[in-house]
C-alpha cells in the first residue's frame, strides 16, 4: 500500500477546468466539493477524468488520441482499478479539448501511460475515499470499517453495501482529501489482466466513426491540387472545365507557409460530394514556378551520404575516452543506409473546418492539439480563444498527425467559402504530400585488443534532420541520434558519435519509434558483425557489453531518464531462451538476434527471428520471438496488439518499405508501389513479458526497432550481411 499526499494545486486546476457541464464544483477558501447554489445534484465529478451519476454508472474521460494504441482501454483501467468499480461497466469518453490544462492532449512518444500512471491512480483514489467517507457518515460508523468493493461501499462488519450512485450527492460536499492511499500493487485485480479493446466489436463491424465519417450539418467536401515541389509558388490555375463538374462549388486558392509545418500552395476545390471534388480535380490546370529546388533526388542524397561518411562529423554528439588515439589489435569499419519512409495510415489524412467571421471550429485528429492551435491562431489570423476543436478518433497515426498541416489547409480552404468544409486526402496525396521519416547513412568503425575486447567506437550518422523542417537550418538542435548518443547502451572505453546534416527538399517527421528505429539497425547489426569477426556468440559478445556497465542517463538535463543494462540483457537473455537459441538447430535455418531500450519511454525489448533459406538469399521467417520489460503492465492484451503491431511496421521496413525522390518529387503513388507488409507475410509471433512492478513504461513503439537488425543478422548468420534497408534492394526474397 502506498501513500501519497494530493496535489492540491494541479487536482484544483485540473478540476476546475474540466467540462462545462460540472455540477459538482470546488470553492477555493475551503477546498469543498459542494453541488452549485441553485443547481440539481445529478452526478459526482471530482476531477477531469471521472463522473458518477446517480444512478451508479461510471464515466472515465480519456486526454490521450486514439489511433489503435488502446489507450481508451488501458487508461480507464488505471482509474478503475483505484476506484474499485466493474470495469466491463464503465463508460469511456474522450475528454474535450480545453478542459485540461495545455499538453494533457499531447500523444505520442508511447507516454501515454507513462505519462498518466500517477495521475490516474490519484484520480480513482480520491474519488473512492470521497464515497467511502460519504458512506461511513451515512452509517455512522468509523470510516476504516468500510471499503470499495465493484461500485459500492461496504461496512464491512455488517456486510451492509450502499452502491456509489447513492453516495454521489453526499460525497460532493466532502471536503477533498488532503492524502490518499494507493493500492499496492499485489492488491490489483484489473491492473496486470488482459482486457479486449474498448468498442472492438464496432470497429471490426464498421460502426466506429473516424474522421472521415465525421458529418457536420451544411458540410462539404474539398480536395486539393498542391505543388508538386516544396517550396514552389502558384503561377496561375484554369478552372473552366473543372467548375463545370456537376457537384462543384466553388474553386479556391491559397498560399503555402514556411515552418514549421511547411502547407504547399495549393487549389481547392470545394463540392458537394467527394466524387465530384475528385473528377474536377483531374481536370483542373494549374501552372506551378517549382522554384530552384526542383532537381533533388534520392540518388544523389545517398551519393552525397557516402561521400560525407568517411569525414569528421560536422556535429560532435557524445564523447567518452579518445577514440582517435587507440590502436587496438584489430579493427573493422562498415556503412549502412536506410531511406525515407512514409507513415501509411489506413485511414488518409482528413480534416474538417468552418468559419464564421473571426471564429473558427474545427474536427479531426490530431496528437498535439495544442500545438496546433497555436499555429493556426498564426497562420490564419485567428485569436487563440476563437479557435474551437473537437478532437475525434483517428484510424492509424503513426506519428502523422504530430504533423497538421492538412489541418492549416483546411482552415486556409474553409476561409474562402461559408460552410463547414471536409477536406480529404486521397491515397496519392497521402504517399506524395506526406511527412516522411528521414533518410539516414551510417559510418561506424570498432577496434579490439589481444583478447577481443571492445577498446573503440566510432558512429557518423548521416541524416536529413527533421529539426531544418520545423525550426529551420539555422536550428542548434540534433535529431535522429537516440541510441547512437549518451544512450548508446553498450560499453565501451572510447566512444565518439556525431552527426552531419544534409538539407533536402521534401517534409520529413517523425515516425513510430521515432530516433531509435533510425540507430537500432546500424548498431545491432555492426555488434553482429564485430562478433562474428571476433568468432564470437553474438548472444555471449552483447551480454559481455553489458554485465559491468552501471545504469545510465539519457535526453536532457531537465528530462534525463535512467537506463539500465541489466534489464536490456534481461529482454535479450528472454528472447534467446524462448527461441530455443542454444538448442540444435533443423538444417539450413538461422536465429538473428538484436535488442534496444526505448530510451524516453522506459521499455526494454529483444526478438529472436529464425528463418530457413529456401534459395539463394532466399528465406522463409520460421519463427519470432519477442521479450520486452516495460514495468508494470496495464493491459496484457493490448501490449500483445503493440506487439504484433510493431512487428508489422519493423518488416515493412525491413523488407520493401522505401519512398524515392526524383525531381524533389515522391515516386511512390499508393499501397501498389509503397508496399506495407501483407497479411499473408505476417510471421506467428510470440510475446514474453518480464514481470515488473517496476513504473509502466509506453509499449506502442519499442517492438519496432529491433525486428530490422534481428532479420537481418539471422540472414548474416546463413552467409548474407544486409546493409541497407529494405533488403528486397540488395536482391533478397522471403517466402
Amino acid at each position: 500500500m502506498q501513500k501519497i499526499k494530493t496535489d492540491r494545486r494541479r487536482f484544483l486546476k485540473l478540476s476546475s477546468l474540466a467540462s462545462g457541464g460540472l455540477v459538482l464544483g470546488f470553492t477555493l477558501p475551503g477546498l469543498q466539493a459542494l453541488a452549485l447554489p441553485g443547481e440539481e445534484c445529478t452526478h459526482f465529478q471530482p476531477g477531469a477524468y471521472l463522473r458518477i451519476d446517480r444512478k451508479g454508472l461510471v464515466t472515465i474521460f480519456v486526454a490521450k488520441q486514439e489511433s489503435g494504441q488502446g489507450v481508451d482501454t488501458a487508461l480507464p483501467m488505471i482509474v478503475a482499478e483505484e476506484l474499485e468499480v466493474d470495469f466491463r461497466k464503465v463508460k469511456v469518453e474522450l475528454a474535450p479539448f480545453g478542459t485540461l490544462p495545455a499538453g494533457m492532449h499531447d500523444t505520442g512518444g508511447s507516454q501515454s501511460i507513462l505519462g498518466m500512471y500517477d495521475t490516474l491512480r490519484k484520480a480513482g483514489a480520491i474519488a473512492k475515499a470521497m464515497l467511502i467517507q460519504a458512506a461511513a457518515n451515512s452509517w455512522k460508523v468509523n470510516v476504516t470499517s468500510c471499503a470499495a468493493d465493484m461500485g459500492e461501499v461496504v461496512h464491512t462488519p455488517t456486510m451492509k453495501r450502499i452502491g456509489y450512485g447513492e453516495l454521489v450527492c453526499e460525497a460532493a460536499k466532502l471536503p477533498i482529501p488532503a492524502e490518499v492511499t494507493l493500492k499496492s500493487p499485489k492488491d490489483f485485480k484489473l491492473i496486470g489482466k488482459a482486457e479486449k479493446r474498448s468498442g472492438l466489436k464496432d470497429i471490426l463491424t464498421g460502426k466506429t466513426k473516424y474522421g472521415l465519417d465525421t458529418r457536420i450539418p451544411g458540410m462539404v467536401v474539398a480536395v486539393s491540387v498542391r505543388c508538386p515541389v516544396l517550396g514552389g509558388k502558384l503561377v496561375s490555375y484554369d478552372d473552366t472545365v473543372a467548375k463545370k463538374v456537376p457537384g462543384v462549388l466553388k474553386i479556391v486558392a491559397y498560399k503555402g507557409t514556411g515552418k514549421p509545418m511547411h502547407v504547399r500552395d495549393g487549389v481547392a476545390i470545394i463540392a458537394t460530394h467527394t466524387w465530384a471534388a475528385m473528377k474536377a480535380k483531374e481536370m483542373l490546370t494549374v501552372t506551378w514556378d517549382e522554384g530552384p529546388r526542383n532537381e533533388e533526388s534520392t540518388v544523389s542524397l545517398f551519393e552525397t551520404f557516402a561521400s560525407k561518411a568517411g569525414d569528421t562529423p560536422g556535429i560532435e554528439v557524445f564523447k567518452k575516452g579518445d577514440p582517435g588515439n587507440v590502436k587496438g589489435a584489430g579493427k573493422l569499419s562498415a556503412e549502412y543506409a536506410q531511406p525515407f519512409l512514409a507513415h501509411a495510415t489506413m485511414e488518409p489524412v482528413n480534416f474538417i473546418a468552418e468559419v464564421k467571421g473571426d471564429k473558427c471550429e474545427i474536427w479531426g485528429g490530431l496528437q498535439l492539439p495544442d500545438w496546433a492551435v497555436d499555429t493556426i491562431a498564426k497562420e490564419c489570423g485567428f485569436k487563440k480563444p476563437d479557435i474551437k476543436v473537437n478532437l475525434g478518433l483517428m484510424g492509424g497515426a503513426f506519428g502523422r498527425r504530430l504533423h497538421f498541416d492538412f489541418a492549416i489547409e483546411a482552415v486556409k480552404i474553409a476561409q474562402q467559402f461559408d460552410r463547414p468544409v471536409q477536406l480529404v486526402w486521397d491515397r496519392v496525396d497521402d504517399t506524395q504530400f506526406g511527412m516522411f521519416r528521414p533518410a539516414n547513412y551510417h559510418r561506424l568503425d570498432a577496434q579490439w585488443d589481444e583478447k577481443g575486447k571492445l577498446v573503440s567506437w566510432k558512429h557518423h550518422v548521416l541524416g536529413t534532420p527533421i529539426a531544418y523542417m520545423i525550426e529551420g537550418p539555422e536550428t542548434k538542435n540534433i535529431g535522429e541520434m537516440d541510441g547512437a548518443d549518451a544512450g548508446f547502451c553498450y560499453d565501451v572505453p572510447n566512444i565518439h558519435t556525431g552527426y552531419t546534416p544534409v538539407d533536402f527538399n521534401i517534409n520529413r517527421g517523425w515516425l513510430r519509434s521515432v530516433d531509435i528505429c533510425v540507430n537500432t539497425f546500424p548498431v545491432e547489426s555492426f555488434v553482429d558483425e564485430i562478433a562474428g569477426k571476433l568468432k564470437k556468440d553474438p548472444l555471449a559478445f552483447r551480454l559481455s557489453l553489458l554485465e559491468n556497465r552501471p545504469d545510465f542517463k539519457t535526453g536532457t538535463e531537465a528530462w534525463a531518464l535512467s537506463q539500465s543494462p541489466a534489464r536490456i540483457a534481461g529482454v535479450l537473455k528472454l528472447a534467446a531462451e524462448k527461441i530455443g537459441y542454444d538448442k540444435p538447430r533443423k538444417p539450413k535455418h538461422f536465429i538473428g538476434l538484436a535488442t534496444h531500450s526505448f530510451i524516453f519511454a522506459k521499455a526494454y525489448a529483444a526478438h529472436a527471428i529464425e528463418i530457413e533459406m529456401v534459395g539463394e538469399k532466399k528465406f522463409r521467417i520460421t519463427r519470432v520471438v519477442a521479450a520486452i520489460d516495460c514495468g508494470q503492465v496495464i493491459n496484457p492484451d493490448g501490449l500483445l496488439n503493440q506487439m504484433e503491431g510493431g512487428l508489422a511496421f519493423g518488416l515493412t521496413q525491413a523488407l520493401k518499405g522505401e519512398i524515392t525522390i526524383k525531381d524533389s518529387r515522391v515516386m511512390q503513388d499508393g499501397f501498389f508501389s509503397y508496399e506495407l507488409l501483407m497479411y499473408s507475410e505476417m510471421p506467428p509471433l510470440e510475446v514474453y513479458i518480464i514481470p515488473s512492478e517496476a513504473e509502466p513504461g509506453g509499449v506502442g513503439e519499442v517492438g519496432v526497432s529491433t525486428v530490422a537488425p534481428a532479420l537481418c543478422n539471422a540472414l548474416a548468420a546463413a552467409g548474407h550481411r544486409p546493409r541497407n534497408l529494405p533488403i528486397r534492394n540488395e536482391g533478397f526474397s522471403w517466402v
